[in-house]
């Protein structure tokens, strides 16, 4: 694990709340440092992906199949 650091962000209060319900986590911190670590893990994974024969090669996350609104461009 990497060393902590103190950061201020802003964050949709609701999204966090669904999200720290939805995975059972005590604080935000928890749920923050959750969701980076599964993007770590999805990022390894797509890398592997990457060099798995070409049958392979049609994964889509589900994560990129309906972006955020704010990436969407509508």
């Amino acid at each position: 694990m990497g060393r902590k650091v103190r950061k201020t962000l802003n964050i949709d209060a609701e999204k966090l709340r669904q999200a720290r319900e939805y995975l059972k986590l005590d604080t935000e911190t928890e749920v923050i440092d959750r969701l980076l670590d599964d993007l770590v893990w999805e990022r390894r994974l797509l890398e592997v992906l990457r060099s798995a024969p070409k049958s392979f090669k049609t994964f889509r996350s589900p994560l990129t199949t309906h972006p955020p609104p704010h990436l969407s461009g509508s």
